[in-house]
C-alpha cells in the first residue's frame, strides 16, 4: 500500500511539473482552449442539424443522443489531461528516449503516462459536464442514489476503457519501425461511432463495438442504462470485466513491447 501512495504522489508531482512547463506559454494555451471548444461546438452543430430534420435514431432523441457525447467527450478529455503521454510512446521508442525511463526507480508505465499534459483536457471535460447537463435536463431520468453512485462508476470505468484501447494501439509501436504509429489514431477515429446507439448499425459492427473495440461500453450501455432503455443490464453487468480485461492486456501489452525494445543503433 506504502509502495502505492509513493506511485500516486509520483504523477501528482510529474503533472506538476507538466503544468508549469506548459504555463510558460500561454497564447498557446488559450489558442488550444478555443480551438477546442469551437470544434465541440461545431461537432453539437451537426448533431443539431441532422436532428433537426430526423427527431429520432434507432429510438434515440437528440438530447440522448448528447449523453452519448458526453460520456465519449469526457473520457477524451480524461486521456488529454491525465494520460496524455500515451501518445507519445511512439515518439520515444523512435528517438530512443525510453533509454531515461529504463534507468529511473519508478515504473515505466508510469513514466509514460505522465511524459505529457494537454490542458484541452480539462476544457473537453467542462464541455462534456455542461452536454451532460443539457441532455439530462430534457430526459424523463429517473435519479436515485443508485443510478448517481452508477454515473460515478460508470464514468471511472469508461475512462479506464478507453485508456487502456490508446495504450494497447500506442504499445504496438514497439512492433514497428515507423516513428509513427497510425493505430491509437484509428482507435480515436473509430470512436466518433460511438456517438450514435449501437443499435443502428448492421449486426457484424455491433459485433466489433462490444467484443473488438469496446466503445459500446464506453458510451451506449452505461447512457442506455441510465436512461431505463431495455437490453442494458447485461452490458452495464459486464463493464467491470471489460474494464479487467482492457487493463490486463494493456499491461501484458507494455511488458512484452519492453522486452523487445533494443533503443537506437539496432
Amino acid at each position: 500500500m506504502r509502495k502505492w501512495r509513493h506511485y500516486l504522489k509520483m504523477y501528482g508531482q510529474i503533472q506538476l511539473q507538466n503544468m508549469k512547463s506548459l504555463a510558460e506559454y500561454r497564447a498557446d494555451f488559450l489558442m488550444m482552449l478555443f480551438f477546442t471548444g469551437f470544434s465541440q461546438i461545431c461537432n453539437l452543430g451537426v448533431l443539431g442539424i441532422i436532428y433537426s430534420n430526423i427527431p429520432a435514431v434507432g429510438g434515440w432523441t437528440l438530447w440522448e443522443i448528447l449523453l452519448l457525447y458526453s460520456f465519449l467527450l469526457f473520457s477524451e478529455g480524461c486521456i488529454n489531461f491525465f494520460f496524455q503521454g500515451t501518445w507519445k510512446i511512439a515518439e520515444m521508442i523512435n528517438l530512443a528516449d525510453l533509454d531515461r525511463f529504463l534507468v529511473r526507480p519508478l515504473p515505466i508505465g508510469l513514466q509514460l503516462l505522465t511524459a505529457r499534459i494537454d490542458f484541452d483536457g480539462l476544457n473537453k471535460m467542462g464541455i462534456a459536464a455542461a452536454v451532460f447537463a443539457l441532455g439530462v435536463s430534457h430526459c424523463d431520468i429517473r435519479w436515485s442514489l443508485w443510478k448517481i453512485v452508477c454515473l460515478g462508476v460508470f464514468l471511472v470505468e469508461c475512462c479506464v476503457i478507453r485508456v487502456c484501447m490508446i495504450w494497447i494501439a500506442s504499445c504496438a509501436s514497439f512492433w514497428m519501425e515507423s516513428g509513427r504509429n497510425s493505430l491509437n489514431f484509428f482507435a480515436v477515429s473509430i470512436g466518433e461511432m460511438a456517438k450514435y446507439p449501437l443499435v443502428i448499425y448492421p449486426p457484424i459492427l455491433q459485433g466489433v463495438f462490444a467484443y473488438v473495440i469496446p466503445y459500446a461500453f464506453v458510451s451506449y450501455y452505461p447512457v442506455g442504462y441510465l436512461l431505463g432503455k431495455s437490453g442494458m443490464d447485461g452490458g452495464v453487468m459486464a463493464m467491470p470485466v471489460v474494464c479487467g480485461v482492457m487493463v490486463w492486456g494493456a499491461v501484458t501489452v507494455m511488458r512484452r513491447g519492453i522486452g523487445r525494445y533494443e533503443s537506437s543503433g539496432n
